[in-house]
């Protein structure tokens, strides 16, 4: 232990020495700078409304600042909701990459030509956007997110993996009934490049003629906005096309003094988990239009929450052609229906939720539970109490007219 000690010191010694013999290079500090661009309405900031030639209040020349020198932005906000920079061009936020606005809660209020968006964001890949309340009155989109040029680092189109805030957006006159005719407050354009695994969530938006809109490839994001609502007769609350695929969806919608002809949702989409709340369910949003399933909706899940109404399937219109969209809702069970079939051939197909089928009366012959390409043939004397699925079809032939009990599940 003595000489294994002794050999440990003389190594340290050795060491000691070969590291004094190398000489020491001095390190200097990096340069200081902000962590961030600053941006204020007040002339307080680095850019504002007081930037040479500005008609952004700034906010161009301040993006473009952040891409040339690789720096974060800032936005003042404040107290009491004083904080306004009045945009009179097109906001284009560049094609993003690692890159974060950060602020308060201030107000962007559009003065520029009525044809003319308010934002515009480009491509974002590992971004954080948290913007304050957008006021927009022209005929194009308050915020409209629409990837076209590549990432900088990455090099190609896309929004992913991108968190966007908003705390609202609104027309300029948002407790004034009456219709809006065009403009909308949120767009998701997918139609160059997709939106994909992001998180966009605004607070309100309200009075426009459709409030949220997407179009293209979106797909597998979370879409939230907990005050989704409108005084606007005949407006739509949001209208999702075909693409719009794979996305957790959550909206509590409503109307405001007793606007007329609103439409709710109008999903045209595939496979989306949505959460539907709605105040004020048993008026004024007509009876069907709180949720329309278009043509081609297929395989989406909706869960409805609406203390006000017993029976929650009459906010809803089902017009899509393949029968697998379902729905779930809180509160008590649906109401139990009867539904009477012709003699000879009939299908029945259950949709939007599960539910038991019972043959009341009349003489069957046959009956054929359906499920896609799977066919079973039941035995008629037994067909009381079939457990259907959202998608099966029971195929009966019968003598007579036949009347059936359906028994809608719940399920949630």
């Amino acid at each position: 232990m003595i000489r294994g000690a002794a050999a440990l010191a003389g190594v340290a010694a050795s060491l000691i020495l070969a590291v004094g013999s190398v000489p020491v290079v001095a390190r200097t500090a990096p340069p200081e700078r902000a962590p961030m661009v600053a941006l204020a309405p007040d002339g307080t900031g680095d850019f504002g409304p007081q930037t040479a030639g500005t008609r952004t209040a700034g906010w161009q020349e301040a993006l473009d600042y952040c891409v040339a020198h690789k720096r974060d932005l800032y936005v003042s906000g404040g107290f009491g909701g004083w904080q306004v920079f009045n945009i009179s061009d097109t906001i284009r936020m560049p094609a993003s990459e690692d890159f974060r606005i950060d602020g308060g809660i201030y107000v962007l209020n559009w003065t520029g030509s009525a044809d003319k968006d308010l934002m515009v964001v480009d491509s974002a890949m590992n971004c954080e956007f948290h913007f304050g309340v957008m006021v927009y009155g022209g005929t194009g989109a308050a915020l409209r997110i629409r990837p076209v040029k590549p990432v900088p680092i990455d090099n190609f189109p896309v929004i992913v993996e991108t968190k966007m805030d908003l705390w609202g957006i609104a027309d300029p006159s948002p407790f004034t009934h009456g219709e809006r005719r065009a403009g909308e407050g949120l767009v998701l354009d997918g139609t160059k490049s997709g939106i994909v695994h992001s998180d966009i969530r605004v607070q309100s938006v309200i009075n426009f003629h459709t409030c949220i809109r997407t179009v293209g490839n979106v797909g597998y994001n979370h879409i939230i906005c907990p005050h989704l609502h409108t005084n606007a007769d005949h407006g739509t609350l949001f209208a999702g096309d075909e693409r719009l695929v794979g996305n957790t969806i959550d909206f509590t919608i409503g109307v405001d003094q007793g606007a007329e002809g609103v439409t709710g949702l109008l999903l045209s989409g595939r496979h989306n988990v949505v959460q539907l709340a709605q105040r004020g369910c048993d008026k004024p949003i007509p009876p069907g239009r709180s949720l329309i399933l278009n043509a081609q909706a297929e395989g989406n899940r909706i869960d409805l929450v609406c203390p006000e109404v017993a029976d929650p399937s009459g906010l809803v219109t089902d017009n899509a052609i393949d029968p697998t969209n379902q729905i779930s809702w809180t509160g008590a069970p649906i109401a139990i229906r009867r539904v009477n079939a012709p003699a000879g051939r009939f299908s029945y197909v259950q949709r939007l939720w599960p539910a038991t089928v019972s043959i009341d009366s009349g003489r069957i012959k046959s009956l054929t539970l359906v499920r896609g390409k799977d066919r079973v043939t039941l035995n008629p004397k037994s067909a009381n109490g079939v457990l259907l699925s959202v998608g099966d079809a029971l195929v009966m032939e019968s003598a007579s007219p036949l009347r059936l009990v359906v028994v809608p599940l719940k399920v949630k």
